[in-house]
């Protein structure tokens, strides 16, 4: 099969990329300016939600205990029951604190990344850098032309690939962070980074079933990134964080319920 329909397909499409970039130019990294302020304020707000969520943990692991009790839920005929149920006080407490705590952190890191999404524009950035490293590394230059040169499907999986890998395993952005607010967004960075990457293969594969094309340039997949990979990476953020809460949730609530079960079984 000839690729010279795809060729012209892609530069075509190159052209009028140019002509359309000198009416609109991409916002480059230094015109979104810094987020370390905004970063700074998301760790506060993700360390706020795991601190409280964790308390309140806290304290339901008491009043379950102390509820459990009262009705009879705990009791057993042994005689050293009667101290040792008090254990299980130890064990609710914890089970609250670190349950609901967790459920707060993972929360809290998918609220404020949809916020640096949406209002930082955290993926613009994460793609802009992620293809500043692709071009580099697709001929060992970065150059005008690799952006417009077509590249077979998988040799471009892999670039990405790589290129996002080597990012989120950086501290590019990281400057003038503390040690807790470098730490929150080395979390952010990767978990936004883990659903850039699979967003990015989605929308390739989108294209080249469109086009029925098996190539595809940098330059056109960097447009339909911006286009269309923050209300996905959204929605991806959006599911995670309440599947992680409803996990962390649910361990708490299976501590609380198992000692009765087995109690209930022993007598």
């Amino acid at each position: 099969m000839s690729n010279a329909p795809i060729q012209n397909e892609q530069l075509e499409y190159s052209d009028t990329r140019r002509r359309a970039a000198a009416a609109a130019p991409r916002r480059s990294l230094r015109e979104m300016g810094p987020i370390t302020g905004a970063i700074a304020s998301a760790a506060a707000t993700v360390g706020s939600r795991a601190i409280g969520l964790g308390a309140a943990g806290f304290v339901l692991g008491i009043v379950a205990f102390f509820v459990e009790k009262g009705t009879g839920l705990l009791a057993h005929p042994s005689e050293r029951w009667g101290v040792l149920v008090y254990g299980l006080l130890l064990v609710y407490m914890a089970a609250g604190a670190i349950g609901l705590g967790t459920a707060g952190l993972w929360r809290g890191i998918g609220r404020v990344a949809m916020n640096l999404v949406q209002k930082h524009k955290l993926c613009q950035r994460i793609v802009a850098r992620v293809f500043e490293r692709a071009e580099g590394l697709v001929d060992g230059a970065n150059t005008p032309e690799i952006l417009r040169k077509p590249l077979p499907i998988q040799k471009l999986r892999d670039v990405l690939s790589r290129a996002i890998t080597a990012y989120a395993t950086s501290d590019d952005d990281e400057s003038g962070l503390g040690g807790f607010s470098r730490s929150i967004f080395r979390r952010l960075k990767l978990k936004v980074c883990l659903h850039v990457e699979t967003k990015l293969i989605d929308i390739i594969g989108e294209e080249t079933r469109d086009r029925n094309t098996v190539e595809l340039t940098l330059e056109r997949l960097q447009d339909l990134a911006e286009e269309k990979l923050d209300e996905r990476v959204m929605d991806a953020l959006d599911g995670a964080r309440n599947q992680q809460a409803l996990v962390w949730g649910g361990l708490f609530v299976a501590v609380l319920a198992l000692p009765p079960i087995a109690l209930t079984l022993l007598r």
